[in-house]
């Protein structure tokens, strides 16, 4: 896929940076604060938020762009919340984050906990300011709700845990599929929920349809992340290669290789797309996203 097509990624990571930046505490308030700055406004690829602004323009929901860049921030911050912890020594122990050190690297293991915590309510209290005419109370509390059950005990929490308890196990296919589903899926599931709550008009089916597209979606996006892990150059993915081997943990190439992994996340991909071809919005830029996440080299 040429760059030049990719544009429109560049213009909404404008517009999600500022939304974030516009969301933090002073960055100077405190060594908290510090930390924040620190591992959110340190790149990424903003996925979520993206998927939040490319199927907000595709759909052409009833509020305004400053509200659903809120939500897209909202989004991204629970995501950035949970790197931070993952991080941890007592979690997946990794030193490194985008390229520069882990939170806790750069701080310390109790700093980088404390900004973890701080910035998952931050990210509900951002919802909960938001004030447009055309989001109802009762819409901005479901989105509350779903954002706040991704990250839960049934969603990345739980997640989490299992990715933990998988060291020195085999999973099976079925397993992996549903552990990445808790920790990586039900989030990008929330971020496409929540634009359709924005739509006043959208069918239940179509729902559905989008449902599916973002559980294909996330699992692509994780079997890619598996296989840079593997084939990937660290200057590019920001991190160490090899971590999860040198784990002992399960992965989609441990389990079926890296060609076949790849062949899976493509197919997976490719099935996203034609869902969104089958609805009857404008969502060239969705499917281009689809394409990218299979064939990223970060």
């Amino acid at each position: 896929m040429k760059t030049d097509d990719l544009n429109f990624l560049d213009k909404n990571l404008s517009r999600i940076n500022q939304a974030i930046l516009k969301s933090l505490p002073p960055e100077n308030f405190s060594r908290i604060t510090e930390a924040i700055h620190y591992s959110i406004m340190n790149g990424g690829k903003r996925i979520r938020p993206q998927i939040i602004l490319l199927m907000s323009d595709a759909i052409k929901v009833d509020v305004s762009d400053a509200t659903v860049d809120l939500i897209a921030a909202a989004g991204e911050l629970i995501h950035c919340y949970s790197l931070i912890h993952d991080d941890l020594p007592a979690m997946d122990d990794d030193d490194f984050r985008r390229g520069q050190l882990s939170c806790h690297k750069k701080f310390d293991e109790a700093t980088a906990i404390l900004a973890g915590d701080a910035i998952q309510p931050l990210s509900l209290e951002i919802l909960t300011t938001i004030e447009d005419p055309n989001l109802s109370s009762e819409i901005k509390l479901k989105i509350i709700n779903l954002f706040s059950r991704a990250c839960g005990p049934k969603g990345m929490v739980e997640g989490q845990s299992r990715d933990i308890l998988s060291e020195n196990k085999l999973l099976s296919e079925d397993e992996l599929d549903e552990m990445h589903y808790l920790k990586t899926g039900k989030l990008i599931e929330a971020c496409v929920l929540c634009v359709c709550l924005l739509k006043k008009d959208i069918f239940e089916a179509q729902i559905n349809q989008f449902i599916e597209f973002s559980r294909k979606f996330g699992l692509a996006f994780q079997i890619r992340d598996d296989v840079l892990d593997i084939i990937g150059n660290e200057e590019e993915i920001g991190k160490p290669i090899n971590s999860d081997i040198n784990k002992n943990k399960s992965t989609y190439p441990s389990i079926l290789g890296v060609e076949e992994s790849q062949k899976k996340a493509e197919s997976l991909g490719k099935e996203a797309m034609a869902i969104l071809k089958e609805l009857p919005y404008e969502t060239k830029n969705l499917e281009s996203l689809c394409t990218l996440i299979v064939s990223r080299n970060n």
